[in-house]
């Protein structure tokens, strides 16, 4: 459980600043992304690497890290969201 748990914040940690923008060929890449985020994330714990509480939006323990991309992607991104349908519509 720590294993994932650590794994799952560098992660998180990594990714939470893709931005989902209707187009399926970028999708694809951002899957891809994060895969390697999740890679990348359990490489470092095994290193003994990894984020901690305070480092940007990481909380301390995962639950906590969980809630606050909860809150990024439910608050901070409806302005955004609204702002990448106006770009879809003008370009």
């Amino acid at each position: 459980m720590e294993e994932i748990s650590h794994t799952l914040v560098n992660a998180l940690a990594i990714t939470s600043g893709i931005v989902c923008d209707g187009a399926k060929p970028s999708c694809a890449a951002k899957i891809a992304a994060a895969v390697d985020a999740g890679i990348l994330g359990w490489e470092m714990y095994k290193n003994g690497q990894q984020f901690y509480g305070g480092d940007g939006i990481i909380a301390h323990g995962v639950e906590n890290t969980i809630k606050n991309i909860y809150r990024l992607g439910k608050e901070g991104m409806r302005k955004t969201d609204k702002e990448i349908i106006q770009i879809m519509l003008t370009t």
